[in-house]
Order: C-alpha cells, then sequence, then structure tokens
C-alpha cells in the first residue's frame, strides 16, 4: 500500500512540475533554443558559441557569405581576437541601439560620396608626357663620366629640340619613355607613359655649341645616354581640391598597369586637358552603366541609368590629356571606361 501511494505521489509531482519551455525569436535564425526555469532567455537576435564554430561559418550563415565576417565582427567589440571565439560565448548577429534611440534609415542618392578628399602625392615615380613634350624634351648624348650608368653628380650633355627657351640654373626631370598612348576610340598618339628617373639642372648655355652642359641632382634609377629630360615634376606635392568649372565627359586612355582593370589609388590618363579647362584638383565621377554578370548590347545599356562609381582627381593637366588618381572606386576602372566632369563640384 504504502508503494502504491509512493508511485502516485511520484506521478503526480512530474505532472505539476514547471515544464520547459522552448523559446523561439522570429528574428534569431539559429532558434528554438531551450530554456530552462533556471536558466535567463538570451536577448534577441543574438547567438550562443558551439565548439568549432568561426566567424567565417557563421558569417556564411547570416549574411550568405563568409567574407562578411569583419561585418560580424564589429557587431562584437568585446571580441578583441576575431580568430578566437570559445563555446557559450555571446554573439550579436545585427547591430546593438542604445536605449531609447529609434532605427533611422537615411537614404542616399546614390553610393558616390560628396566629401572631397585630400590626396596627397609622393614618391611618383611615373608619369606621362603629352606628344608634344615629347617632341621638344633633351636627350642625354654624351658626358665626361668613363662608365655607362650615370647617378647623382654626375655631368652630362644634353642636346635640347628647342634651345632658346633653355635657362640656367633651370632643372629638369629625367625620364624614360615606357609605352606610346593610343586613344581607344580615334587611334590618334596622345603622348607616352613614362618613368621618372631623376632631376637634372642646367649648368651653362653657350649658344654657339649644340650640347648644354648639365648636372643630376637626383637619382632614382640608373640614368642612360639616350634618357630624355622635360619641364621639372615635382614628387612630394599636395593636391587640393578645386571647383569644377565646366561640364564635360571624358575618357580613360591607358593606365600604367598591365592588367586592364585598376582600382583606388592607381595612376590614369584621360583624354581631356587644360584646352578642355581641366585644371589640377578637378574631380571627375566614374559613371558606369549595364549588367554586372553579363554583356550587353549598346541600344539596350542606352535605357539603362548611369550609376556613380567613384571618382578620380586630376594631378597634372596637359593640352588634351591629363594625368588623374584613382581616390575612390566600387568597381573596377577600365580603358575605355567614362568618366564625367560635373560643373560646380
Amino acid at each position: 500500500m504504502k508503494r502504491r501511494v509512493a508511485l502516485i505521489l511520484t506521478v503526480l509531482a512530474v505532472l505539476f512540475t514547471a515544464p520547459v519551455y522552448a523559446q523561439y525569436d522570429q528574428d534569431d535564425r539559429y532558434g528554438p533554443d531551450i530554456v530552462t526555469s533556471n536558466q535567463p532567455a538570451r536577448p534577441a537576435g543574438t547567438y550562443i558559441v558551439k565548439d568549432g564554430d568561426t566567424l567565417w561559418d557563421l558569417s556564411y550563415d547570416v549574411f550568405g557569405d563568409g567574407l562578411y565576417w569583419p561585418t560580424l565582427w564589429s557587431y562584437n567589440p568585446q571580441i578583441t581576437n576575431p580568430h578566437w571565439i570559445f563555446p557559450d560565448d555571446l554573439l550579436y548577429l545585427k547591430p546593438r541601439l542604445k536605449p531609447g534611440v529609434d532605427r533611422k534609415v537615411v537614404y542616399a542618392k546614390s553610393r558616390y560620396t560628396h566629401k572631397p578628399k585630400l590626396v596627397e602625392v609622393l614618391a611618383r615615380f611615373t608619369g606621362f608626357v603629352s606628344e608634344r613634350s615629347y617632341k621638344e624634351s633633351g636627350k642625354i648624348h654624351f658626358s665626361r663620366e668613363e662608365k655607362r650608368m650615370l647617378g647623382e653628380f654626375d655631368e652630362a650633355y644634353v642636346k635640347f629640340t628647342i634651345p632658346k627657351k633653355i635657362l640656367p640654373g633651370e632643372e629638369f626631370t629625367i625620364y624614360r619613355p615606357i609605352k606610346k598612348v593610343i586613344h581607344p576610340r580615334t587611334g590618334r598618339s596622345l603622348g607616352w607613359l613614362i618613368q621618372h628617373l631623376g632631376v637634372a639642372r642646367v649648368l651653362n648655355i653657350d649658344k654657339t655649341k649644340t650640347y648644354v652642359k648639365s648636372l643630376i641632382l637626383q637619382s632614382h634609377e640608373e640614368i642612360v645616354r639616350g634618357d630624355l629630360l622635360t619641364k621639372r615634376v615635382w614628387n612630394n606635392e599636395l593636391v587640393v581640391p578645386v571647383e569644377n568649372q565646366v561640364s564635360l565627359w571624358s575618357q580613360v586612355v591607358d593606365t600604367f598597369k598591365l592588367i586592364n582593370q585598376i582600382g583606388e589609388y592607381d595612376y590614369i590618363i584621360i583624354d581631356k586637358g587644360y584646352k578642355q579647362k581641366i585644371r589640377r584638383g578637378n574631380r571627375l565621377i566614374i559613371r558606369w552603366r549595364g549588367d554586372g554578370h553579363k554583356k550587353l548590347a549598346t541600344r539596350t545599356k542606352k535605357k539603362m541609368p548611369w550609376e556613380n562609381m567613384g571618382e578620380v582627381m586630376v594631378i597634372e593637366p596637359f593640352e588634351n590629356t591629363a594625368l588623374c588618381i584613382v581616390t575612390r572606386a566600387i568597381k573596377e576602372v577600365e580603358r575605355g571606361g567614362l568618366l564625367e566632369l560635373v560643373r560646380g563640384y
């Protein structure tokens, strides 16, 4: 009899004990979790790390791509090393708001930033000369130095195409042509991509002589007889954005890379210069339209809106061309790509 009473009491105790609830949050793709009566419910939009988890794997589950693990890490500043997360750690799967702060969504006109940038050009050993500057360049023909390679404080004899424009004490950039720049649409020769080799100063000029005596002040690379001289290009300069005075379209005609696609802080050549009122510090918007996955016909692309894909800044304008630097790009810039100069920007 006592055993029967004990069994009945045990069954009743099981039936009337506080049940275990399964708590599920619709925003939590990792639920439901079992929460016992003595375990507090975790905040919505969070996840408890399990053995073997990594931010890469969790980012793949949350965002669909493991490459977004830095975003997930940014939601969890308590993690000091993203390569080390431990079981039972609490991870936030979305940004946290401060108490009493409502979430506000701000719609931008585009992904393109209108904030001006200061672009500092340091140690620029590549450049561009226009076709006219190339034809007017001086050339190192001889030297009294008994060696093939010339360097700093060596003297050289230079012949200029237009000697009447040369003054004693004037300084020139020594360069070597790398590649001829041809307009991709018209086929017209625009100038040359060059490598900066050093700086030379004219010592004296004798109008009765063919050659001008010059002193090599700086040498970045080996200098040889046959290298050319053009107007001095400063390797250290700060280029400040200036307001655009005109509106026009331009095209990327060449780059300094062997590959066709380039990105931020790469140099490009465009087919507009100071004759078209391009000035140093002008900024042009990188324009693009089409489909990111497949090639479209021209007539189809003309029906699509333009997208803003970044910005370039003019570093050095020439007659009908300009040397620019890509200051922002959310898509690769290619030869033949279009740029827009917007008046007042």
